[in-house]
């Protein structure tokens, strides 16, 4: 794909972010995405089969952010700094790729191929986290029968869950954070907690 072309399917992928965020995922159209590009229906199919095919491609671009932004040390030391920082990351990526996320979330809820992907998409973090745990059992800090996936998985859940519930859903009621640095704060706390870090 030359420039040109890159330069449409970037705004192809811009539009349908406009729409999944209005619209969601599941009730967007391709004919909506392409209004919004101020693009003809064909000139999108030249780019895309479909709304999935452009929701598979924003997700590559979420995983390349992630992977750039990942710890190139996943079996370093957690530190109260590092781990705030690593939280913050999460919370600003998921920030910025709102509409894809809660695309996803709502997709593999009725199509198993975006089960699948998102199941994909969260095992990188999920071994990171995994391979931090085995540095604080090794360090005495965590009990070495803990299984430090199944660990991992949950603290990433509860990450993932509150971006959706205060990010995705903007859900009000009891319980909501009054600024990101409080979810933050909050976050790293349960985490640390978690984790026997000082």
């Amino acid at each position: 794909m030359g420039t040109k072309g890159q330069q449409t399917a970037q705004l192809i992928k811009t539009a349908a972010r406009t729409v999944f965020k209005r619209d969601g995922y599941l009730n967007a159209r391709m004919t909506d995405i392409a209004d919004e590009a101020g693009k003809s229906p064909a000139t999108l199919y030249n780019y895309f089969d479909n709304k999935r095919e452009i929701l598979h491609a924003m997700l590559e671009d979420f995983l390349s952010r992630v992977l750039d932004q990942g710890n190139p040390d996943p079996q370093g030391v957690y530190t109260s700094e590092s781990l705030r920082s690593a939280i913050a990351v999460f919370w600003r990526t998921y920030t910025e790729f709102l509409p894809e996320l809660v695309g996803i979330t709502h997709a593999a809820s009725v199509e198993d191929e975006f089960l699948q992907a998102w199941m994909q998409i969260r095992e990188v973090g999920v071994k990171q986290i995994a391979g931090r745990v085995k540095v604080l059992q090794r360090q005495g800090l965590v009990d070495p029968k803990l299984d430090p996936y199944v660990a991992a998985s949950a603290l990433s859940s509860m990450l993932e869950h509150s971006c959706y519930l205060w990010l995705g859903m903007d859900a009000g009621g009891i319980g909501r954070p009054g600024s990101d640095d409080e979810a933050i704060d909050t976050l790293t706390y349960l985490w640390s907690r978690a984790l026997g870090i000082e």
